[in-house]
């Protein structure tokens, strides 16, 4: 399935939203959430890297990933291996987002798992890492057959497509978990924070949609390699 409209016009929007998506995240933990730290007494600073990574890590880079085979008009072999290094990246930076919770949770004297939000972070995780091994050992090296990479692209993309949706609905799902402790706390529901908070969320749903857009639209002419094997 193709629409009719030029993945690369379309990508242009994906990338404005992810700027904004990312300069949001980060504004509102450094200025709003106190800033970032690996190690520190605040372990508030600890949990503020989470957010940051997760969003830029496997909401955005991964999002360009997903158009890269679209957007680019680059031959197939370099379209392959910028997909498979962004996938990386974002799989690292989530990895690492993930580690950030737990560490924050583990010094706080937090409990571990007790939200949907983070029984779902887990599981894409998981997914998202025997996606990217599957895919580099299919597609980029050793390489299976030709058979084996035929019969395994739709699947490939369907999986990958179907993860990314989980993935921008758990992270809008986290910025609600986190809103609402705050507010809990005493957080002005109407405040600045809060607000900025909640439009963040909306830009990443915002950038989801677009990179599933760009995905499903028409690429370069040349390209041989798209997600209309779907």
């Amino acid at each position: 399935m193709a629409l009719q409209m030029k993945a690369l016009h379309l990508s242009y929007v994906v990338h404005v939203l992810g700027v904004a998506g990312a300069v949001m995240v980060l504004v509102w933990n450094i200025s709003f959430r106190g800033g970032l730290a690996w190690s520190s007494d605040n372990k508030n600073l600890i949990f503020n890297v989470h957010p940051v990574l997760m969003l830029i890590g496997l909401v955005i880079m991964g999002g360009e990933a997903i158009i890269s085979y679209k957007a680019l008009p680059f031959k197939k072999a370099e379209k392959k291996l910028i997909h498979l290094i962004l996938h990386a990246i974002a799989l690292v930076l989530g990895i690492i987002g993930i580690y950030m919770a737990f560490k924050n949770h583990n010094e706080s004297g937090i409990a571990n798992l007790y939200s949907l939000h983070s029984w779902l972070g887990i599981g894409l995780i998981s997914l998202y890492g025997i996606q990217w091994i599957y895919g580099f050992l299919v597609f980029f090296y050793p390489g299976g057959t030709a058979d084996l990479r035929r019969e395994s692209l739709p699947w490939h993309v369907l999986f990958g497509m179907f993860l990314y949706i989980l993935v921008v609905a758990n992270s809008a799902l986290g910025f609600l978990e986190k809103l609402t402790f705050l507010e809990n706390s005493g957080l002005d529901k109407y405040g600045s924070e809060a607000f900025l908070v909640n439009f963040t969320a909306i830009v990443a749903i915002l950038y989801g949609t677009f990179v599933l857009l760009t995905a499903l639209s028409r690429g370069p002419e040349e390209d041989n390699h798209s997600y209309s094997a779907i």
